[in-house]
């Protein structure tokens, strides 16, 4: 009976070796710079591999990204899972998440426009869906990783709100306009002006980053 236990008891610290030697021969962990891409102009991102299924891997992701210039602020923060497939280092990339970005879009409201008294950014805020497809260099262990990649950017959620947004610019109306969407339209030369979450064509996106 002893020695069925003692054998137990090897067998477990084998089969706990072998785990523990794969997942570092794998190096789960990776910090990646993003450009463009789900981030909606940068990010800095960390990344882990949460499971291998034979020669695929699946990496969760999350990163935030920020930039104010004197002009439009920027604020970005993908989440999301990807899959790489093949066991080398030329991989297929498939992935899915979601993206916050603040400034897809800008509006410049000058000194002077409805009675402003001083020029400011207008920044459009929304949720997007963030599916994307690519090619991906990554030998799986230490080194560097490059990607190169196309995100959608599907709006899911807009906290643009256009009454409140033109009650909050336009307090009082001009006699000679008959409402303020109007005023704001004239204005700018057009109605699509609006500083909304939206992206029409998504973005092309590139990666660097190194896996540890």
């Amino acid at each position: 009976m002893k020695h069925k236990q003692k054998f137990k008891i090897v067998l477990f610290l084998m089969t706990f070796n072998m785990l523990v030697v794969g997942q570092s021969k794998s190096n789960p962990w990776a910090l990646t710079l993003d450009v463009m891409g789900s981030s909606g102009l940068y990010s800095f991102n960390g990344e882990y591999q949460i499971a291998k299924i034979n020669n695929l891997r699946f990496n969760a992701h999350l990163g935030i990204g920020y930039l104010q210039m004197g002009g439009p602020e920027f604020i970005g923060i993908p989440v999301g899972i990807n899959m790489l497939t093949g066991s080398k280092q030329h991989h297929l990339e498939l992935g899915l998440g979601a993206s916050f970005i603040r400034g897809m879009r800008n509006v410049e409201i000058l000194d002077g426009d409805f009675g402003t008294a001083q020029a400011h950014w207008e920044n459009s805020q929304g949720i997007y869906l963030a599916p994307s497809i690519g090619y991906r260099f990554d030998k799986l262990n230490k080194g560097i990783i490059l990607k190169v990649y196309y995100s959608p950017l599907i709006n899911v959620y807009d906290f643009f709100d256009k009454t409140s947004y033109l009650d909050r610019l336009i307090p009082n109306l001009y006699e000679e306009y008959t409402s303020k969407e109007a005023y704001y339209n004239n204005t700018f030369g057009n109605a699509d002006s609006y500083p909304v979450a939206k992206s029409k064509w998504g973005n092309f996106g590139v990666t660097i980053g190194y896996r540890f």
